[in-house]
């Protein structure tokens, strides 16, 4: 009995915290610069929330991130009137305001050269080597320190006008690691006493140029002869994991309990180019549960921008979800005001995503509407981030933005449940043995995301430990970009909750080449049933489930998969391989190409009324028929009968 009490109580508090972090949500504006015209016009459309980032730092072009003078001069030396300036100057244009507040953890100039004067020179700079600069005992002094003062002053004096506090280091202040596997004295310090608490010898880092190649098509280590590359790489990504804990719980020790705190941190679904693995990202399992930790972040994914395209999280928003964490959803989208001959503050080169620009106000409109539909589908927050100023300053944009927010503030507070049949899953144990150099990494998880995209039926995305913890039975079709690693206990997982059923799994490149220990091609066929590298599209017909196998990621099409998804029983929302997100309450659809198109419903509804026009599109339907613009994107809300 003492023992089903204590099961029930954990879930009770596991449940509240699930709740709480669910239904804190936030839409709100922000901006680098100064930009008190268009805080007063988001203001005007009811957004009062506004970011902002007294930063003591410059950004990856060179630039101050903040036209405000730096507030932290020095050791144990603040100027915190900088801080109330900037807060007091956003209430003189709007009193209404409240802030998320960003904290720049980051290394100001004046404490890099100072730890450099103490021969921490590859240690002292956190933007460009983040974990070197976590592994240095005087960095993390300083900016402990800073950290506390400023949390007690801000504390003090705008308590009552802060939601929630972000954290910001490392590359673009997003807790990245571009150190590219690199260490100092005290990171090679800190990763012997790693293996020394792992049970091991304490050794020297491994040879920066052997992270370079793997052993296998110079893609995937071989747990034989690579073990020290893994193991570094793993101790890596704990240093970073831990510091973001640590600086997480000593500002949940100096708040009060009502803020949130966030990172921008999770982006498997994003990385690429020498960053997956390298850039400590790969961890964010352990912060989904950390308990001191509310919500997320990123900006939309780069990959997928266009007029058509699915756009999407960097994460894996499914995983984060299930640990009762949120998510704020970046729209620094480039619009149609992000011309240099209409906006004097936009440079012409240089910004990521300038060559994904909606060139016009109905594309912007549409954009911005695909954007804010993946937030209200999948319970999440956002802000609007005007870069440099101007992004968001045409009349229709702004009605855009502010019926959005009408919808969002009318269903913020619920919690609606994916309607998905399909189930991408990431795995960021086998992403470990990726050799993340080797550009074919771009093909796996932003390549299988967008693919899914263009099906027509909505997707959720886990990680691998999600599924014998989370309910899996209303997917059909399984997605397994790189699940290169399945020993005996995976396999019994996989058994037990996704080969059943009739399910559908497909598996890409090198399912199950390694396994306990090693690695071996031979390990692929006993697995799925065909050898390792067989051309094409291999279905294999199991006895109660079905197999597929494609060993080259760019077989992967939205043919293909909406082939497959149809035999696996998947529910085709848009025939047309239209963009669809899909909860119970809303289905969003997206489209680069206008034309009449019939929607499926998840089930029957009572009515079905395009939420921006407020317009009645269906009553006591399973499906609808639409008429869409070129390009247009919709929101379908849903009345079940």
């Amino acid at each position: 009995m003492k023992k089903f009490l204590v099961v029930v109580f954990t879930f009770l508090l596991v449940f509240c915290a699930y709740v709480q972090a669910q239904n804190t949500r936030l839409f709100s504006y922000r901006s680098f610069n100064p930009c008190f015209e268009e805080m007063k016009n988001f203001a005007k459309y009811g957004v009062n929330t506004v970011a902002i980032f007294p930063a003591n730092t410059c950004n990856s072009r060179g630039d101050p991130y903040s036209k405000y003078p730096l507030n932290w001069l020095g050791v144990d030396r603040y100027d915190f009137s900088v801080v109330d300036k900037q807060i007091d100057d956003v209430l003189a244009v709007n009193p209404n305001a409240d802030f998320i507040f960003m904290i720049d953890l980051n290394s100001p100039l004046w404490l890099s050269r100072r730890l450099t004067l103490f021969g921490d020179s590859i240690e002292s700079d956190s933007f460009t080597c983040l974990s070197n600069a976590l592994a240095n005992p005087r960095w993390q002094q300083y900016t402990q320190a800073y950290l506390k003062n400023l949390l007690n002053h801000v504390e003090t004096k705008y308590g009552k006008r802060i939601k929630a506090y972000l954290l910001a280091c490392g590359q673009t202040d997003e807790w990245m690691d571009c150190s590219s596997y690199s260490a100092g004295r005290f990171k090679i310090k800190a990763w012997q006493n790693w293996l020394v608490k792992n049970g091991q010898k304490p050794r020297s880092v491994p040879a920066l140029e052997r992270f370079t190649r793997a052993s296998f098509e110079n893609l995937l280590r071989n747990p034989q002869t690579e073990s020290e590359l893994l193991k570094y790489a793993q101790f890596n990504s704990d240093l970073i994991v831990n510091s973001i804990s640590k600086f997480a719980k000593i500002t949940r020790e100096n708040i009060s309990k009502d803020k949130k705190i966030g990172v921008f941190f999770g982006y498997i679904m994003e990385l690429t180019g020498g960053r997956l693995v390298a850039a400590g990202h790969l961890g964010y399992e352990k912060l989904f549960a950390d308990e001191n930790i509310d919500f997320f972040q990123s900006p939309g994914t780069y990959w997928a921008r266009d007029m058509g395209e699915g756009s999407g999280f960097m994460c894996a928003d499914s995983t984060r979800k299930s640990y009762g964490k949120g998510w704020l959803h970046e729209i620094d989208h480039f619009t149609y005001m992000c011309d240099p001959k209409l906006n004097k503050n936009i440079p012409i080169t240089g910004f990521p995503g300038d060559k994904n620009r909606w060139k016009t106000p109905h594309a912007s409109c549409v954009g911005l509407k695909r954007e804010m539909n993946l937030v209200l589908v999948n319970n999440a927050s956002m802000w609007f981030f005007d870069m440099v100023g101007g992004w968001f300053n045409g009349k229709e944009m702004m009605q855009t933005i502010q019926r959005g927010h009408e919808i969002w503030q009318k269903h913020k507070d619920k919690n609606y449940k994916s309607v998905a049949e399909i189930a991408l899953i990431a795995d960021p144990q086998s992403a470990m043995y990726l050799n993340d150099f080797n550009p074919r990494v771009n093909k796996i998880y932003p390549h299988s995301r967008n693919v899914l995209n263009k099906v027509g039926a909505p997707f959720d995305v886990y990680s691998f430990n999600d599924i014998e913890r989370v309910d899996m039975s209303q997917y059909k079709f399984f997605v397994f970009p790189a699940s290169f690693k399945i020993d005996k206990n995976r396999l019994e997982i996989l058994q037990k909750h996704v080969l059943k059923d009739g399910k559908t799994a497909l598996f890409m490149y090198a399912p199950a080449i390694i396994n306990e220990h090693s690695l071996d091609v031979k390990n692929v066929k006993k697995f799925v049933g065909v050898d390792y590298a067989s051309k094409g599209v291999q279905e294999i017909k199991k006895e109660n489930h079905n197999l597929v196998y494609i060993h080259n990621y760019d077989d992967f099409n939205a043919d293909v998969a909406r082939n497959l998804a149809e035999k696996a029983g998947v529910l085709m929302v848009s025939k047309k391989g239209d963009i669809v997100y899909g909860s119970e309450k809303f289905l969003s659809i997206h489209s680069a190409e206008g034309g009449k198109r019939i929607v499926k419903l998840p089930f029957k509804c009572k009515e079905v009324v395009e939420a921006y026009t407020k317009k009645i599109v269906g009553e006591n339907c399973t499906e609808v028929e639409i008429e869409l613009s070129t390009p247009d994107t919709i929101l379908l809300e849903l009345n079940k009968l």
